[in-house]
């Protein structure tokens, strides 16, 4: 019997509180407009595997603490399209191997993951329930691109450096490039998404790239890279 997230034992049922209008945002032009590059096949599983998704973050989600009760019902809108909203930038840069920062419900990784199958993910996230989330999704969606790391960043030493070090509303861009830069490549490249509560911080960084898109809502997302002359003390 498979451990399931809150340490106990047994199948996870499928039953869900998203609403059947908000799971069918992901079909047709919902993934698709996101990741355009994807082939029909392609496109098809990956709808499958988001639709999946949603539905392990709706059962799991009061018993682990991921997101808001009041969000559950719109789950595509407010966390799933916009995580995928961040392909685009991705896209542009190297990308080969992603580091997430205070992973948590797997947002933005885990839809950026299943529509990047070619790009490496690494979820860190210090919780133990939530690293059992997590690890449950991988194996559950079957996602070979995708490791789990239960850690925090400032104490975890990867044995590769990423390309794109990227945080979901967990801190602001300077604060994550002095926690996490020991983690990136030389040319690697922060991505940053800052909620109403999160300061925009930008000390010691470079090429500041503000990115807009209507489903980022009231978020900001930021493309840095730290200047290799600021050593962020404090």
């Amino acid at each position: 019997m498979e451990q399931t997230p809150d340490g106990g034992a047994g199948r996870v049922p499928r039953e869900t509180q998203i609403m059947s209008a908000e799971l069918g945002a992901l079909d047709g032009p919902g993934v698709g407009a996101m990741a355009p590059t994807l082939t029909a096949p392609s496109l098809a599983s990956a709808t499958r595997a988001m639709r999946e998704y949603a539905g392990l973050i709706s059962h799991w989600a009061t018993k682990v603490n991921l997101v808001s009760v009041n969000d559950l019902p719109y789950l595509a809108q407010r966390h799933i399209l916009p995580a995928l909203s961040l392909r685009a930038p991705i896209c542009a840069v190297r990308h080969a191997n992603i580091v997430d920062v205070g992973s948590g419900a797997g947002l933005p990784a885990i839809p950026l993951a299943i529509t990047l199958p070619e790009s490496q993910f690494t979820l860190v996230e210090s919780r133990r329930r939530r690293v059992n989330f997590l690890r449950h999704v991988v194996r559950q969606l079957r996602l070979t691109n995708v490791q789990i790391v239960g850690a925090r960043i400032e104490a975890w030493r990867p044995s590769t450096k990423a390309d794109i070090v990227l945080s979901r509303a967990v801190t602001d861009a300077e604060n994550l490039a002095r926690l996490a830069r020991h983690c990136l490549a030389p040319s690697g490249l922060l991505l940053v998404t800052t909620g109403p509560r999160t300061a925009n911080r930008y000390t010691g960084l470079r090429a500041v790239l503000s990115l807009q898109d209507d489903r980022l809502k009231q978020a900001q997302a930021f493309l840095a890279q730290p200047d290799r002359e600021s050593h962020f003390g404090g």
